[in-house]
């Protein structure tokens, strides 16, 4: 295989996309399977059955709530960063906001898109939250106070909001610019969601080391 084409722009980004949806998929998996082993391992310490809600009464830590609501932000952000990315101009997806003439049209129509896509995110994120209580791991707003978390992994959460947003800025000025292209602005933009999304789940990840070992 020709080194070049191994490394070009497209198969660069092509690359980054499959990492993005394994990082959080993956992340999802592992925050299930970390509440379901203290469940399992609290059981036999126990030896009888724990009931959910005393399970998470003993595991959930709080965060205060600044860091909640920055860490709140912070996911909208980054599925606002993702939609500018992947719908703002044609990419994998069969539709684009590009394909929606009085919207592209439109002088505020990044805007418009921008606080839709947040109003969305953050109307999946509440729904989440009105889990039944059995379910409470799969509420995004409390995800963290199942994690101790340091004062400087709160601080790197926090500044994913600077690096999303310049991530933002980078996908529209591909929409700005099209059907001309950019792809170090589109790497650009790709890179710093890997980055905050790594962030934003690393607590799991580490978890999920801490108990490996």
């Amino acid at each position: 295989m020709d080194l070049y084409a191994a490394f070009n722009e497209a198969n660069l980004f092509a690359a980054g996309t499959i990492l993005l949806v394994i990082l959080l998929a993956l992340a999802v998996l592992l925050h299930v399977k970390n509440i379901y082993s203290v469940h399992r391992l609290m059981t036999l310490l126990q030896k009888k059955t724990v009931d959910r809600s005393h399970l998470y009464a003993e595991m959930t830590v709080s965060q205060g709530s600044n860091f909640t609501a920055l860490a709140f932000a912070s996911w909208i952000m980054l599925f606002v960063a993702i939609a500018y990315l992947y719908l703002l101009v044609p990419t994998y997806l069969p539709y684009s906001y590009m394909q929606i003439a009085s919207l592209a049209s439109n002088q505020l129509g990044f805007a418009i898109m921008g606080i839709a896509m947040g109003l969305l995110a953050a109307a999946i994120i509440l729904f989440l939250d009105k889990l039944p209580e059995d379910r409470r791991e799969l509420r995004l707003t409390e995800i963290y106070s199942f994690y101790n978390i340091s004062k400087t992994a709160k601080k790197l959460i926090a500044l994913t909001l600077i690096a999303l947003a310049a991530s933002i800025v980078l996908s529209a000025y591909l929409g700005t610019i099209y059907p001309e292209e950019a792809n170090a602005a589109k790497l650009g933009s790709l890179l710093l969601l890997l980055l905050s999304a790594g962030i934003l789940v690393l607590p799991i990840y580490k978890e999920t080391l801490e108990a490996m070992r």
